[in-house]
């Protein structure tokens, strides 16, 4: 199995399970990964997605990623 086939089903199982928690690192995770690679508007997106589940859970890494976005002019 892949890296990428392996982190899918990661992100499939925590969906399916309601892990919240693991979506939040999964997304961040590969967020980091693309910005890191110049992959701005992949690494925005994946970030974002990784902020929404924050915000919905009252996670505290909501403010670190909230952050990063404005850096990159996605968010305010």
């Amino acid at each position: 199995m892949t890296r990428f086939e392996h982190l899918n089903s990661q992100v499939i199982k925590a969906h399916k399970i309601g892990e919240t928690s693991s979506l939040i690192d999964i997304y961040d995770l590969l967020g980091a990964e693309e910005l890191e690679k110049g992959a701005i508007t992949s690494g925005c997106f994946l970030l974002t997605q990784a902020y929404v589940y924050a915000l919905e859970s009252g996670d505290k890494r909501a403010s670190k990623i909230h952050k990063i976005l404005k850096y990159y002019g996605r968010e305010e």
